[in-house]
């Protein structure tokens, strides 16, 4: 009897007749757009606008100050220059604090840098830089063009305080 019930859908019941599958034929590719997108703006352009323009140096200061600072691309004075822990170590406060902001009143902070020299070419620049490194201090160099000229302006800073640099 057991198997008279597996056995007998499969003898006596007819299947449903199904439909057949039919594919639809493929659709044409999709149009894409493929105009060039435009350079995003960037942040900076963003952000530029907004910023308040750096304090300058009168072109009659700049150019005293480039005038005594500047020196051979060899670099002799920077074996006089005393090393950066030496010079930069902090002292214990015996008066308060200045009372010289730290913020100016855009809301940016106010920094001190210090130029040593103003050499005429990028190799000098770099030397000098390099030398001050060695040494322990934060230095950098700008270039700038003068009326015929490319010169490099090599500073150290930036500091908030501008009495360590007034030191070196």
């Amino acid at each position: 009897m057991a198997l008279g019930v597996v056995f007998w859908p499969l003898i006596f019941v007819t299947p449903e007749t199904r439909e057949p599958i039919v594919l639809q034929p493929m659709s044409q590719r999709p149009a894409i757009d493929q105009t060039p997108i435009p350079e995003p703006e960037s942040y900076e352009s963003a952000v530029a606008p907004n910023l308040p323009e750096p304090p300058k140096n009168p072109p009659s200061v700049q150019e005293a100050a480039d005038t005594q600072t500047q020196t051979d691309a060899e670099g002799g004075a920077l074996a006089a220059l005393p090393a950066s822990d030496s010079v930069a170590a902090p002292q214990p406060r015996v008066a308060p604090p200045s009372e010289d902001p730290l913020i100016d009143e855009q809301g940016l902070a106010i920094f001190y840098v210090l130029q040593v020299a103003t050499v005429g070419s990028a190799a000098g620049a770099n030397e000098l830089v390099e030398g001050l490194q060695a040494r322990g201090y934060k230095a950098f160099s700008t270039r700038y063009d003068r009326v015929d000229d490319e010169l490099f302006r090599v500073q150290i800073g930036p500091n908030a305080e501008r009495a360590p640099l007034m030191l070196i």
